[in-house]
């Protein structure tokens, strides 16, 4: 019986030993590097997305070649990107399926946090102005573009109560199918959406618009703050 006890307590303190091994080879440094930036058009004005779902950041680190899995991960809705957990080392960055026209991956080399900005060419530009009146919200909107692509097809005023509007996110909107109009009309043209029936309460609003594009993206006007009394 003693012994059967000793054999126990045996296996007890080898397990521990192997456990404190194991902790100590696991023992790896964090990740000390960053990267922050924006992704901006011509005008320097940063591409209004969705949060998440819109543009990703990909990030491939040029020490293991060509076969490592990219380190991807997303934009705010803004535009702006920061990723405050990463390697240091050379990588390969560049923003991905977004609603623009694609752009060449930058080589940069992170050590500390490193600030890099990204100039793409996005499908639409939405400038807009939202107005409130009576509690109704009254949004006009012209779209415009600097470079041809896909058929226009939809334009959408959008509505809610949370911060993350979008095309997904919303309470309420006013959508206008284009895909019958010519894209010059629709580019000629200026909209005005009204929204009623809202509650008292502060909403966030914005306009979407989509052209034909691989990933199925929009591209979105600044959000608005409003207060309805």
């Amino acid at each position: 019986m003693k012994l059967k006890y000793l054999n126990l307590f045996g296996l007890i303190m080898m397990f521990i030993g192997l456990l404190f091994t194991s902790c100590e080879q696991d023992n790896y440094a964090l990740p000390g590097g960053g990267i922050k930036g924006s992704v901006l058009d011509a005008n320097n004005k940063t591409v209004q997305t969705e949060q998440p779902g819109g543009i990703k950041i990909r990030m491939i680190e040029e020490k293991y070649g060509t076969g490592v899995t990219p380190n991807d991960f997303w934009c705010k809705a803004d535009g702006t990107f920061e990723n405050d957990f990463v390697f240091e080392g050379k990588y390969k960055v560049v923003p991905i399926e977004g609603a623009f026209f694609p752009v060449d991956s930058v080589e940069v080399d992170i050590n500390g946090v490193k600030n890099v900005d990204f100039k793409v060419v996005p499908y639409l530009t939405i400038d807009g102005s939202v107005n409130v009146n009576n509690g109704n919200v009254i949004v006009t909107y012209k779209l415009s573009r600097a470079r041809v692509g896909g058929k226009i097809t939809q334009a959408e005023t959008l509505i809610s109560s949370y911060p993350t509007v979008s095309n997904i996110i919303n309470e309420k909107s006013i959508t206008h199918d284009l895909s019958g109009i010519n894209d010059v009309d629709v580019l000629n043209n200026q909209y005005t959406d009204t929204i009623t029936g809202l509650t008292s309460g502060t909403y966030y609003v914005r306009v979407a618009a989509i052209a034909t594009n691989t990933y199925n993206k929009y591209n979105y006007s600044t959000i608005f703050i409003i207060s309805i009394p």
